[in-house]
């Protein structure tokens, strides 16, 4: 009798929670992203703390920002073509850097394998990859490839309710060692939320990679205040190429289609060369941009940082676009120029001054 009754009630408090559970997640699902307000009077900015910057995730006259659940990985197709052994056989030396952000690690390893007659990959997280990024490891790896959030928002209560995201600073190391590898001349390849990375909290971080994003919290990039970017998952898009001329683009034709979380961020356009371009534009750019930013439609492009040779591609969010031939291409091909010495020379003679 009395294990019965533990039994019952054990499985009421499962029900409530878990009533609890879903009537949260309609809560967040039927706020609608057009609730915020398009006045910049409105907006909230972020101020510095102990350690790092807090940022309201929260606008005036809108709504609180939650990041929304994410959804298990799928498991892989039952009829793939075997891979190569994991890290590859290759003869550029790439260090893959992951961590921040949620991702299907089994299926983004796969398409990692699916470059190892090229590549030999090594695969590291967050915080243990900032100890590798300096001119001395750095000697172990021809290209540094990004897929990571450093500096994430971490969700803080408030006594009054509402909800702070704190954004830490990058360490003092880092802050010495990134600059000096940059400086030495070393191959670099962000893909997707990496354009997130310390958005917050070192700007020339951004200029890095040559584009800035925060889908949660008010941000200010170069100046111009947004009240949160964009991003908008599973997005049927079309990538044109517009520079056929790259080794990057070679192969790719005049563009592909895929389905992708696009996004609606603060791209540097002045300060990148443009390499594919895609035809979304978000529903009401003044949702995500300040007026006085204007909605980039970049897709990839390619940059000097320091004397380095950086490449970027904001799709790559998951599985979709890992396992289409085009994207594992351009991704191949990124990869090879950012190790080559032409990419390494070229960057050397038209180097872009980011730190001091």
């Amino acid at each position: 009798m009395a294990q019965d009754l533990a039994f019952a009630l054990k499985r009421y408090r499962s029900i409530i929670a878990g009533a609890a559970l879903i009537a949260a997640a309609a809560v967040v699902s039927a706020t609608p992203a057009a609730a915020q307000s398009s006045d910049p009077a409105t907006w909230v900015g972020c101020h510095p703390v102990a350690g790092g910057v807090s940022c309201p995730p929260i606008i005036k006259a809108g709504i609180a920002l939650t990041a929304p659940p994410v959804a298990p990985p799928p498991a892989a197709a039952p009829n793939a073509p075997p891979r190569m052994p994991q890290g590859g056989r290759g003869p550029i030396r790439v260090l893959v850097i992951t961590k921040g952000h949620e991702f299907e690690r089994e299926q983004f390893n796969q398409m990692l394998d699916s470059l190892g007659d090229d590549i030999t990959y090594t695969h590291v997280d967050h915080p243990a990859a900032d100890l590798l990024m300096n001119p001395t490891a750095g000697k172990n790896f021809d290209v540094y490839l990004f897929y990571d959030l450093g500096g994430p928002g971490v969700r803080t209560p408030r006594a009054d309710g509402t909800i702070d995201r704190v954004y830490p600073n990058p360490s003092p190391q880092l802050k010495r060692d990134f600059p000096a590898l940059l400086k030495a001349g070393k191959g670099m390849v962000f893909m997707h939320h990496a354009s997130a990375a310390w958005a917050h909290t070192w700007p020339e971080y951004s200029e890095v990679i040559g584009g800035a994003c925060d889908w949660y919290a008010p941000i200010t990039v170069r100046g111009i205040l947004d009240p949160r970017h964009g991003y908008y998952q599973k997005t049927k898009q079309h990538i044109t190429v517009v520079d056929k001329n790259s080794p990057i683009t070679k192969g790719l034709g005049d563009g592909f289609d895929t389905t992708d979380e696009a996004y609606a961020c603060a791209f540097f356009e002045d300060s990148v060369h443009p390499l594919l371009r895609t035809d979304f534009t978000p529903p009401d750019p003044l949702v995500n941009l300040n007026p006085k930013r204007k909605f980039s439609n970049l897709s990839a492009w390619y940059k000097s940082s320091e004397n380095s040779p950086v490449f970027y591609v904001q799709i790559g969010h998951d599985h979709t676009p890992w396992e289409q031939p085009e994207y594992r291409l351009l991704l191949r091909n990124a990869i090879k120029w950012a190790a080559s010495p032409e990419a390494l020379a070229w960057a050397k003679a038209h180097p872009t001054k980011i730190f001091k």
